[in-house]
């Protein structure tokens, strides 16, 4: 198993066939290792229990993911194109991959603006991958995930993508929030990936 097969489930829901792959790629190269096992609070006072964890991280991650899917049925986003719909859907799944910095070692000292990080991180990746720039949606959909506690007002949610995109990582990040199924699926997933290891 690769890493990316951790979001093998919510990749899926991206309707463009290269954004997926993209996204694939970028987990599986341009993510460091301490996100796979990280939990999700750096500071341990905000998420859910079941994020605080090892594999913590990657349990938010889906979660806010699961919770985007419900809100685009909603009239509200319901309108939006597929494309901007996928934006949102890679945002997420993309928004904390540098929540602890770019390199394998954990760095808790890059939380603060870990959002324009995984932003710039991604657009860089983005440029690479597909040889012309990242989309200024995707860009700001990840900067602008911490909504009001972006620590520049210029990074604060503007558009419907942006908006989207905070409320279903604010919802996920409540700490009385359980999804105790993501719990059980990571730990299989975690056994595949040391099999896979082991061979």
């Amino acid at each position: 198993m690769q890493n990316y097969e951790f979001f093998k489930r919510e990749i899926a829901n991206i309707a463009n066939e290269q954004k997926r792959h993209f996204v694939e790629w970028y987990l599986q190269t341009k993510v460091g290792a301490w996100f796979w096992e990280s939990g999700a609070s750096a500071s341990g006072k905000f998420h859910p229990a079941f994020t605080k964890g090892k594999g913590g991280l990657v349990k938010h991650t889906r979660a806010a993911c699961m919770i985007l899917e419900e809100l685009l049925r909603l009239n509200t986003y319901a309108y939006m194109s597929e494309e901007y719909k996928d934006y949102a859907r890679v945002a997420l799944i993309l928004h904390d991959t540098c929540k602890y910095g770019t390199s394998d070692t954990e760095n808790h000292d890059c939380y603060r603006d870990h959002g324009r990080l995984a932003a710039d991180n991604v657009a860089e990746a983005w440029e690479e991958y597909f040889n012309f720039p990242c989309s200024e949606f995707l860009h700001h959909a990840i900067t602008s995930h911490m909504g009001q506690w972006v620590e520049d007002k210029e990074d604060k949610p503007f558009t419907t993508i942006d908006r989207v995109v905070h409320l279903a990582d604010y919802i996920a990040s409540r700490s009385f929030f359980d999804i105790p199924t993501l719990s059980a699926e990571y730990e299989a997933d975690k056994g595949n990936t040391l099999d896979l290891l082991v061979e």
